[in-house]
């Protein structure tokens, strides 16, 4: 069996997969897309990553990418029953339509790009279309520490990962306090606070 291939720096959506797979203790191999010799295309015919080459079943987008590597590896971060994975399914794309957009167009205008190419109307605009959002996370876990069950999965990755741009974007969590305690459980894994520091 080959091992598997994840492709994606880690500073892009590729962390997610990085992250997941170093939960599930998998033995992978981090492969980026402009690596001499790599045809990356033959991959993801999009050229964005992330993808995965798992044995020779190539799947690209990174949610998707992980509710598989979940599910086929099992444990407690994968779905216990149907239930489960619809709720995890739920989240998963709800951080996505939701939250992504506006959490990403916030970090570029407040972190990443030049300061001279900044909106910041932009950007305030953004957090402002976050607080009914933020509202519904909010209250979600206002009588539960995860999204799914008792213990953190891969609902909690795949959402807290989007959420990490709503960190480093300094949008204001005061009025959350809950969504606040979940991130920290969150990014505060030592899984990826290890990997974070290599």
């Amino acid at each position: 069996m080959g091992k598997l291939q994840i492709f994606g720096s880690t500073r892009s959506r590729a962390m997610r997969n990085i992250w997941l797979a170093e939960e599930l203790g998998l033995d992978y191999d981090q492969r980026l897309k402009d690596e001499a010799g790599l045809d990356y295309l033959s991959v993801n015919p999009s050229g964005k990553v992330p993808s995965i080459d798992d044995d020779g079943l190539v799947i690209s987008e990174s949610m998707a990418i992980n509710m598989y590597l979940a599910k086929k590896h099992g444990g407690e971060l994968a779905p216990k029953d149907l239930a489960e994975d619809a709720a995890m399914l739920q989240w998963t794309f709800w951080a996505m339509t939701e939250v992504e957009s506006n959490a990403l167009t916030i970090l570029f205008n407040r972190a990443l790009k030049p300061e001279d190419e900044r909106d910041n109307a932009k950007a305030d605009q953004c957090e402002a279309d976050l607080q009914k959002p933020l509202g519904v996370l909010n209250d979600a876990l206002a009588s539960r520490q995860w999204l799914v069950g008792e213990r953190f999965t891969v609902a909690d990755l795949n959402a807290s990962a989007v959420f990490s741009w709503v960190k480093m974007g300094r949008v204001n969590l005061e009025a959350f306090p809950h969504i606040a305690d979940w991130m920290g459980r969150c990014l505060g894994r030592p899984t990826l606070v290890k990997l974070l520091k290599g």
